[in-house]
């Protein structure tokens, strides 16, 4: 889907074979992961496929996307070994998802209105007091998007983002919230959908790769190794950039 090199960048692994399977699941949050026809695809598709995989000397078979709630159960199963973002939770290390010591990924929220909303940026939740707000089962939220006053409409699809911006378009819910505004403007710019971003003054979302309590020491051991180098430089934005421009399906 990505070229090899982008704006005279050479996107070069280390040279390996790429023999050992490792089963990963994922969840959808544009543009880094999308569903495709015969599998996930998206910038962290592209990215773990070309600079990890190669490095770890493995080859990764993606699951279709799943729920956030499937992923879970999935990797404290061990259906799945490894998923490449995943926000660490108490109730995640209770169930023995091990998480990576690095997070290379983080997410800054935000709440996506139609134009003509009265909210121009938000200073604390009692701005949000009375309305309704899409969001998925089972994904994190900080603290500011707790208040009682603000009701969660929650969505259980694998494209629950399209859903939740179908909702507001149809003012069944008066805002969207995104994890990751880059979500909210990818999909506005390739469905010619007008809207207004509200920025939660709140922490990001830090994102870690995750390992299913039945992965080996020795494959948690080899991707740290991996991710510390692929990552370095600045390597991923290149692919975020790819994809975020690529407004058009």
């Amino acid at each position: 889907m990505l070229a090899a090199c982008w704006s005279g960048i050479p996107l070069q692994a280390a040279p390996a074979t790429p023999t050992e399977p490792v089963v990963v699941g994922v969840f959808t949050v544009a543009p880094f992961i999308l569903p495709g026809p015969n599998g996930p695809q998206g910038a962290l598709i592209d990215f773990f496929d070309r600079e990890i995989a190669p490095r770890m000397g493995v080859r990764f078979q993606w699951q279709r996307p799943v729920t956030v709630a499937r992923l879970e159960i999935s990797l404290a199963s061990g259906a799945v070994l490894f998923t490449p973002i995943l926000a660490r939770t108490p109730q995640r290390d209770s169930a023995g998802i091990r998480f990576d010591d690095t997070a290379y990924i983080k997410f800054e929220p935000c709440i996506a209105v139609l134009p003509g909303h009265r909210l121009d940026h938000l200073r604390s939740a009692s701005d949000l007091a009375g309305m309704t707000i899409g969001w998925v089962q089972a994904g994190v939220l900080p603290p500011f998007m707790h208040n009682p006053a603000i009701r969660l409409d929650l969505v259980a699809g694998v494209d629950w983002e399209k859903v939740n911006l179908g909702k507001l378009q149809l003012v069944r819910i008066d805002g969207a919230y995104f994890s990751n505004c880059a979500s909210a403007s990818y999909y506005a710019a390739r469905n010619n959908i007008k809207l207004k971003l509200l920025a939660v003054p709140a922490p990001g979302v830090t994102l870690y790769g995750a390992f299913s309590p039945l992965a080996s020491p020795e494959l948690v051991q080899r991707y740290r190794l991996a991710a510390q180098q692929a990552f370095a430089g600045g390597r991923f934005d290149t692919y975020l950039n790819q994809a975020l421009n690529e407004t058009h399906p």
